[in-house]
């Protein structure tokens, strides 16, 4: 994710060249489409961490350093007076971040606590059960008979009791707690897709392009805005260099969520193209050029993270 700042901050510095009707309406397609992979981002990750009630697998440093990026975002685009919409989802990001990391905070503090006291517990049951069988063997086999006859009731109602659960089962349960044994297209393919329509449907209904009516103003007053970007979009950037550290040291990306990742490229890709189709003179992509690299480089670190997907499935 790179800072939403410097597409409009800098395409508001030049009012002489302007783009012609197709380039703002691929530009605005593409804006959409990115906005819309920032408004689910999230979504995937917290998913993930809450199905499978662990951190392990996500590094600390990753959380901290994206969060203060969206913090600076968010003082940036505050600072900045940029559209409602741009404040909004820079707010969003900053509710996603206390999610995340107060889930993470839960899981490694009060639930890992939680369930290594019930572990004891466990452990201390089982140890006064063996204690107390040891004076019952006697009685087994006058029991065993009931005791079977028990255990296959219990069965049979475990089975019906399993059956009834899973045809109450709602389509979010399912999604959440079953995601092994659904096909690429359900995980990946229809979310994606829900995705990218869900941008090009909030395009077309846009009124207006995503650069028309900006008021023009003085660079001095975007200075501190552009400051606040650059140190969002380098956070964003360094970010995942813990991740990618984490992952090759564990050799796994349990606890990881794949679509996490691919929305963050996806983000990243149509966010790069909005920029780039809607001006292509130099002076602009030279005014763009510290995003779009950032945004390269976001890209190609997420291409790692995804390679090691395939390396520790």
């Amino acid at each position: 994710m790179l800072s939403m700042i410097p597409t409009i901050l800098l395409s508001s510095m030049i009012s002489e060249t302007t783009s012609n009707t197709l380039r703002v309406q691929l530009s605005s397609i593409f804006g959409s489409i990115s906005f819309a992979c920032w408004l689910v981002l999230m979504i995937p990750q917290l998913v993930e961490q809450w199905r499978l009630k662990t951190v392990e697998g996500i590094s600390p440093l990753f959380l901290l350093m994206w969060a203060l990026g969206d913090v600076a975002n968010f003082i940036g685009s505050f600072w900045g007076n940029l559209l409602p919409e741009v404040l909004l989802i820079a707010a969003w990001f900053l509710f996603a971040d206390i999610l995340t990391l107060g889930f993470y905070l839960y899981i490694k503090i009060i639930y890992d606590k939680k369930r290594k006291s019930h572990q004891r517990h466990l452990l201390h049951q089982h140890h006064v059960h063996t204690q107390e069988r040891g004076l019952v063997n006697d009685n087994e086999a006058q029991y065993g008979a009931i005791a079977d006859d028990h255990d296959h009731e219990h069965e049979h109602e475990h089975e019906h009791q399993h059956h009834n659960r899973k045809r109450r089962s709602s389509i979010v349960e399912d999604i959440v707690y079953e995601p092994e044994n659904h096909s690429i297209f359900v995980k990946y393919i229809v979310p994606i897709g829900f995705v990218i329509f869900a941008g090009v449907f909030g395009s077309i209904l846009s009124p207006n392009g995503p650069h028309d009516n900006i008021e023009i103003k003085s660079t001095n007053n975007q200075l501190g805005p552009q400051i606040c970007g650059y140190i969002s979009a380098f956070l964003y950037l360094t970010a995942r260099l813990p991740q990618i550290y984490h992952n090759w040291s564990k050799k796994s990306t349990s606890g990881l969520s794949l679509l996490f990742f691919i929305l963050t490229m996806l983000g990243n890709i149509t966010y790069s193209l909005q920029i780039i189709t809607f001006r292509n003179d130099w002076e602009y992509i030279m005014l763009n050029m510290s995003w779009l690299l950032g945004s390269a480089g976001t890209i190609l670190q997420d291409t790692l993270i995804l390679i090691q997907f395939w390396l520790y499935k």
